[in-house]
């Protein structure tokens, strides 16, 4: 119970964050999108961790959903969808990345990511590059469960979203 308090605390203060005061707007949709990655995310959440990847998994399909197509509403997303966008690109190459996707949609809704806006924050934070951690800085090697391939955080977001998405709600409703 504590677990889903915390998601739904860390939704509820990353809508007041990164709200802008002069579009009212895009504050409903942003709300909108952190509320509809919320409700996708409560099943799947880990019971007794308190960080790692799921934790980034939250803003990273708040921001898809808020960048999605302008006659969308966040809600109205189906899970397939959600779970295409976040996917790998291994299968076409030339196809946009999760982080491309992101930057044009919010072109489209006319967000400038190169101002000092709590949203463009946000997409620097989650898209900056960072190297795979296999050390200590002390120079021993970590066990392989403690080793991070490198990436962004939007990217570890969405890879842990997307299998835990996958199994839950594609593979687990065949069932």
């Amino acid at each position: 119970m504590a677990d889903m308090r915390n998601l739904w605390w860390s939704a509820g203060r990353m809508a007041f964050q990164v709200a802008e005061s002069n579009t009212d707007w895009r504050n409903a949709r942003w709300s909108d999108s952190l509320h509809r990655s919320a409700t996708l995310l409560e099943p799947v959440w880990p019971k007794h961790d308190t960080g790692g990847p799921f934790t980034f998994a939250l803003p990273t399909i708040a921001l898809l959903l808020h960048a999605g197509p302008l006659d969308s509403e966040p809600e109205r997303v189906p899970v397939e969808a959600i779970v295409a966008a976040l996917a790998p690109r291994r299968a076409d190459e030339d196809a946009p990345s999760l982080e491309d996707t992101i930057r044009a949609g919010l072109a489209d809704r006319h967000h400038d990511l190169g101002d000092d806006s709590k949203l463009s924050a946000l997409v620097r934070w989650l898209t900056v590059y960072h190297e795979p951690v296999t050390h200590t800085a002390g120079g021993m090697d970590l066990p392989a469960f403690e080793q991070t391939p490198g990436g962004s955080l939007l990217d570890a977001g969405a890879r842990w979203a997307h299998h835990r998405f996958t199994y839950h709600y594609l593979q687990g409703s065949v069932a």
